[in-house]
């Protein structure tokens, strides 16, 4: 997983709080080819953007809030479910 942080800097706090919320994603999903994160500082707000690869697929999710430790919370809820629908599609493609 690639982390990547714009106009603020990347502490070694945030970048083990980022692994230790969304390195288990593969527990999601045995497809995700590739994933990255960016974080990036505006004006005292954080903007969340996380891409992540599957095969046939590209999920994103986009969040923002004050506290960066929301944003990465909010965009680990949302790739979740992304990733349970892509998991439930192809389920339901194999029947």
């Amino acid at each position: 997983m690639r982390i990547t942080a714009r106009n603020f800097e990347l502490t070694e706090t945030l970048r083990e709080y980022i692994s230790k919320r969304l390195g288990h994603l593969n527990r999601y999903s045995d497809h995700i080819i590739d994933s990255e994160i960016i974080l990036i500082e505006e004006r005292g707000q954080y903007k969340g953007e996380m891409i992540v690869k599957v095969k046939g697929r590209t999920i994103k999710a986009e969040t923002k809030d004050n506290d960066v430790l929301k944003v990465v919370d909010e965009l680990k809820d949302i790739v979740i479910r992304e990733l349970k629908k892509y998991e439930e599609k192809l389920k339901d493609h194999r029947r």
